[in-house]
């Protein structure tokens, strides 16, 4: 007899093969993919793994010319699921032909479940082998073991609700993003491809959202009084009791009725014991936040990290929604093997305190244990197996919390001081960790111990300083990925497994970024929001999203079949559809508008600036007819100015109009022209935006000798125009320097003449002595 086994990934076939066989499996290649052979209980088994989804959906052939199919024909259309990785598919039909039993050994969730059905749907077409399912949370040998002697069957409502999520987002990914690209595309030139995704665009919605409340926000003045209190050879802080007072001349009045204070006297202490918990068991998000917040690791690196180390044997499956454990898990047998570890005085801390209570959570994903160690061993023996970076940071992050859960609460002493100053009231409080609890293994927390000095109710204690401190209210910080998850998973955004997948999705489409811990959008993710967010908002919202997620739910359940959820979630595709259609045209102007001012903007010889009428961009615009400076909101906004008809245009950058031009321009080597104004020659402010460059004082008059150049020639001449000129050197770059020359006083002067090495020189002639024209180095 022979039992085929198919595993989700290769990795996982050979520890399965290793631990069934008891570490002696054969290999060999079946349509170049391996397996791994033995016999076991007098069967020839062979277990192969697959490479994740080897089948996917995709709409017809004739549908997947863009511009010739309507975008809305996609939704009515059922796609097709076809192979995608002809080696693998063509490996289980070998292997399934030879199969008197088939066991499908794939990850234990939705997506495991579905590509495990994959296997099966292809074994079916040569075989009529019965098809079984070995279910398992890690890869340990009795876990393994207890798994394939004890099959179960195949959940096919499982399966079907991966399916019926891939054929929506399939849907409503494809409608939306081609409708939308095309759309602008016929107003804008660009090759950008605007994608709609039904989990990636509410993903950056609440970036979005966060990003426009800390751009809208307007800061508010408040003032806070505060003291600064000595006793017992300690100073700490007191804060008067009205805390921030938003009233300017309240504040005022309460800080001089007690500025001249020097004393104040403790009216009230209390004294309270505080008890901090440990967190809860890990679940897939709670995993992902704290490898993000604690390690500085991406949620999609993280994950990656945990599968290895699950697939490695050092820990459970690290896809699950359970955060408590099952009554009967085996807490002890763990924690002796980690007294061998470098964990072993926290281990024998959890044993020498009698029985091992956990704090466990409360939900129950009925699916996999939460995130622990299956095996108790150093973090150099993680990383000297499992080469990705991070490895031993998130194997030390699972054991140290897996070790925390079982561990009694921090306790701290919290006290609170009621302090009166001239009939006025401050509080200070601070805290004393008396016992470390779960955190002396759990250095992730802040333990932050704010001291006061040990006084008593009607103590007096001395004021070094008052302070009436004027500050603005602050806007709300970016997102950080931690932060992120939570939302997402609150609003039912994603799966655990597919959460930060989406999230890599916004960063590579460039809507937004990480900037060290936060979420920065960018600006095409906050255009393409904003329009979205104003014209279609239940397409940024959550709401849609988290009812597609309730009927992929209803078909795990059973109380609904992959029909009727696919029936329902496609009407509420259309539903958004429509909304976006009926938006059209706003969308598209805002969106092609934004594509549009980017080109201008990334073109330096023609970029003005903003438009101040529509706020749009202002440019250089050349035609037959000549040639002037328009605004890329035309023709809904006809803001233009004129320029000159002759001479090459230079704008200067440096150069502010201090008439409100929009921008200064340089006409040829002639003269220079503020856009909305005129040439800069005419204007009174002339001397003031281009003062001239002053070499030193007139030899004959109380003026200055300033640089002077003109299209054939430079030289210097008088501010008052005595008469008084002198010659340049007509070759080569000329600087004026700021150093000066020892004898005369005049700026020194340098001169580059190309293939030369440079000089510098005092050009006065009254000078009476010559500076020694110092050659430089170029």
């Amino acid at each position: 007899m022979t039992v085929v086994v198919f595993t989700e990934k290769n990795k996982a076939a050979s520890q399965i093969a290793n631990i069934l066989s008891g570490g002696k499996p054969d290999r060999k290649l079946v349509e170049g993919v391996p397996v791994y052979m033995f016999r076991r209980n007098g069967q020839e088994w062979q277990v192969m793994g697959l490479s994740g989804h080897i089948m996917g959906y995709d709409f017809p052939q004739e549908l997947n010319n863009w511009r010739s199919v309507d975008p809305a024909i996609l939704i009515d259309t059922r796609p097709i699921k076809t192979v995608t990785k002809k080696p693998f598919a063509d490996a289980i039909i070998s292997l399934a032909r030879e199969a008197d039993a088939i066991i499908l050994a794939c990850d234990f969730d939705r997506e495991g479940e579905n590509i495990g059905f994959e296997a099966k749907e292809l074994a079916s077409r040569v075989s009529r082998a019965p098809v079984k399912r070995a279910r398992f949370s890690s890869l340990s040998d009795s876990e393994i073991i207890k798994a394939f002697d004890n099959p179960v069957e195949p959940d096919a409502a499982m399966a079907m609700s991966a399916e019926a999520r891939q054929i929506l987002d399939l849907k409503m990914g494809a409608a939306f993003t081609r409708y939308l690209t095309l759309a602008v595309r016929e107003r804008a030139r660009t090759k950008e491809i605007l994608s709609i995704g039904p989990c990636q665009t509410p993903t950056c919605g609440f970036v979005y959202e966060r990003d426009k409340a800390i751009k809208e926000f307007n800061p508010e003045d408040f003032w806070k009084i505060e003291a600064l209190f000595h006793a017992k050879d300690m100073d700490f802080k007191g804060v008067h009791r009205a805390g921030n007072i938003k009233d300017k001349a309240k504040a005022a009045e309460i800080f001089d009725r007690i500025r001249a204070g020097k004393t104040g006297l403790v009216t009230k202490k209390s004294v309270t014991e505080i008890k901090t918990n440990a967190p809860y068991p890990l679940n897939t998000t709670e995993f992902l936040k704290r490898a993000s917040k604690f390690l500085n690791i991406s949620p999609e690196s993280a994950l990656e990290i945990a599968e290895q180390l699950y697939l490695n044997g050092f820990t459970s499956y690290p896809r699950t929604e359970t955060n408590k454990y099952a009554d009967d898990f085996d807490f002890k047998s763990k924690v002796i093997a980690f007294t061998s570890t470098e964990y072993r005085d926290h281990a024998l801390a959890i044993l020498s305190g009698g029985d091992i209570v956990v704090r466990n959570g409360i939900k129950d994903g009925h699916d996999h244990p939460p995130i622990h160690p299956i095996k108790a061993v150093a973090v150099k023996e993680v990383e000297k197996a499992v080469k990705t970076e991070g490895a031993g940071k998130i194997y030390d992050l699972i054991a140290r919390h897996f070790l925390a859960n079982l561990m009694p609460a921090a306790l701290f002493e919290k006290t609170h001081l009621e302090i009166t100053v001239e009939k006025e009231l401050f509080d200070s409080s601070g805290s004393i960790m008396k016992n470390e609890g779960w955190m002396v293994v759990y250095p992730f927390e802040t333990k932050n111990d704010k001291l006061l000095p040990d006084i008593k109710e009607q103590d007096e204690v001395k004021v070094k300083k008052l302070e009436n401190i004027a500050s603005k209210t602050t806007p709300p910080k970016h997102l950080t990925e931690a932060e992120l998850l939570t939302l997402m998973d609150k609003h039912g955004i994603g799966t655990k497994a597919t959460a930060p997948s989406h999230i890599e999705t916004n960063k590579k489409r460039g809507y937004f970024e990480t900037k060290g811990k936060t979420i920065v959008i960018q600006e095409t993710g906050f255009i393409l929001m904003d329009a979205l967010s104003t014209s279609i908002p239940v397409v940024v919202k959550p709401e849609i999203r988290a009812s597609i997620e309730s009927l992929v739910q209803e078909v795990e359940d059973g109380s609904k079949d992959l029909e009727h959820a696919v029936a329902e979630g496609t009407e509420l595709i259309k539903m958004m559809y429509s909304r976006l259609t009926e938006s059209r045209d706003s969308i598209v102007s805002r969106l092609a508008g934004s594509i549009n001012d980017g080109t201008a903007t990334d073109d330096k010889k023609n970029y003005i600036g903003k438009c101040p009428d529509c706020g749009r961009v202002l440019r250089i615009i050349s035609t037959e007819k000549g040639r002037f400076v328009g605004c890329t909101g035309y023709p809904q906004c006809r803001n233009s100015y004129p320029l000159p008809r002759e001479g090459a245009l230079s704008v200067l950058r440096s150069k502010n109009c201090k008439k409100g031009g929009a921008a200064v321009i340089k006409v040829g080597n002639k003269y220079c022209w503020a856009v909305g104004i005129g040439p800069c020659f005419a204007c009174d402010l002339m001397k003031k935006c281009f003062p001239p460059e002053v070499v030193g004082p007139c030899p004959i008059c109380d003026g200055e000798m300033c640089l002077v150049t003109t299209k054939d020639s430079r030289f210097l001449g008088c501010s008052n125009r005595c008469g008084r000129t002198q010659s340049l050197p007509q070759e080569g770059r000329l600087t004026v320097l700021e150093r000066k020359c020892e004898v005369c006083g005049w700026k020194m002067i340098r001169i580059k003449e190309k293939d030369k090495e440079a000089i510098e020189k005092c050009v006065n002639r009254s000078c009476g002595k010559d500076q020694g024209k110092k050659r430089l180095s170029t």
